[in-house]
């Protein structure tokens, strides 16, 4: 079982860096095998509050909580969009420098549409493609990914919405993963009211 890193813990949440390839938390659709919650519970014995997730190919930080009344507190904060979250990805192409998508999305499952939104600044380019940082101001299935597919910039080792011949060469023969990271978390703490900026010092 993986060691999982964590990057910021009080007496009301802990944030940690999840590992591409391991779900936010178990569940049935992945036969019963532990995510970051259940590796971090027997890791450090003590019983964590999921408040948020992110997917299972995406690396990054993740927040959960100490107890009920922060969870509450914290699962508020992200309803309310108060929760400040920034991402890094790589797109196929080269992007406009600065931009923002408002495409509405289907929710998961259903015809329904939902409002989305997704701001990005463009950091750099390499071999044909795009180092982005992601604001998402909405949470929806897959926005980030699904908003670049349809500008026609998928991201970097996308299996789902991308395209493996576009992006083969970008690995040099390494093992593909989806070029998404999970950089950062700001807002104001549920119960010191302090402001928190957490932020994972990993990289792709």
């Amino acid at each position: 079982m993986p060691k999982i890193k964590v990057i910021y813990r009080d007496s009301s949440l802990l944030a940690a860096h999840k590992p591409s390839g391991i779900a936010t938390y178990r569940e049935s659709r992945n036969h019963g095998a532990p995510g970051c919650k259940e590796i971090l519970e027997e890791q450090l014995n003590q019983r964590l509050f999921p408040v948020h997730r992110i997917d299972a190919d995406t690396s990054g930080i993740v927040l959960f909580a100490l107890d009920s009344r922060s969870a509450s507190g914290l699962i508020r904060l992200f309803k309310e969009h108060k929760i400040r979250k920034t991402y890094l990805a790589w797109l196929v192409g080269e992007i406009a420098p600065k931009g923002s998508i408002k495409t509405p999305l289907k929710k998961h499952k259903s015809e329904l549409t939902e409002s989305a939104r997704t701001d990005y600044e463009r950091l750099k380019t390499k071999s044909g493609c795009s180092l982005v940082r992601v604001f998402p101001f909405t949470g929806r299935f897959h926005q980030i990914r699904r908003h670049f597919d349809l500008v026609e910039h998928p991201l970097v080792g996308d299996p789902k919405y991308g395209n493996a011949e576009h992006w083969r060469s970008f690995f040099g023969g390494k093992p593909a993963r989806l070029m998404l990271l999970a950089e950062s978390l700001e807002f104001v703490h549920p119960v010191s009211r302090k402001a928190l900026i957490l932020k994972t010092k990993e990289d792709f």
